[in-house]
């Protein structure tokens, strides 16, 4: 039976840079044999304790999107040098517990693989992904070691397309390599 992963895109921009290099890893872990399906959470309502419980219902549908999957992989940009407001409020809602009276996340997280990878300017996405290794660890994810950050090109700026170089495309070809060795 094939694996199977749940990627997240941290930016919800449809032609997102970001969109550009998950696609890329789909590919490529398809490719291994992995099956591999994005995340839709766009329509996940902002983290509050009064509706908790019971969870709306694109709660529900978002943690059982997590729940059936054998890893994560979260591809994302850096938006003022941080998680993008929307990657974490569907961390915040996967982390929260499922039942009244229960603490810490929730059984269907802990230990779950977890890559992640990003673009962003010079930074190379580099203080996200810190940021996040953080909060992924305190959630309980088991964090792929491996983590690669890209930087953009001024010319994806200008014109809003984004092509993986040759390097880029090895470093996240050695980061599927990695991470399906731990799947």
């Amino acid at each position: 039976m094939s694996k199977k992963v749940l990627l997240i895109v941290g930016s919800l921009r449809e032609r997102s840079f970001n969109r550009t290099v998950a696609e890329y890893i789909l590919k490529k872990l398809e490719e291994k044999g992995v099956e591999t399906v994005f995340l839709d959470y766009s329509k996940l309502p902002f983290i509050n304790q009064d509706i908790e419980f019971p969870a709306p219902n694109e709660v529900d549908k978002i943690r059982n999107e997590v729940k059936n999957v054998d890893a994560l992989w979260i591809v994302t940009p850096e938006y003022n040098g941080s998680v993008p407001g929307p990657l974490k409020n569907f961390l915040d809602w996967i982390s929260r517990p499922v039942e009244k009276g229960n603490f810490g996340a929730p059984e269907f997280v802990k230990g779950k693989l977890v890559a992640v990878s990003g673009v962003a300017g010079r930074s190379e996405a580099s203080l996200v992904i810190a940021e996040i290794s953080g909060l992924l660890t305190r959630m309980g994810l088991n964090l792929l070691e491996e983590k690669v950050g890209l930087a953009l090109p001024t010319e994806a700026f200008q014109t809003g397309v984004f092509n993986l170089s040759d390097e880029q495309k090895s470093k996240l070809d050695n980061e599927v390599k990695l991470f399906v060795e731990k799947l």
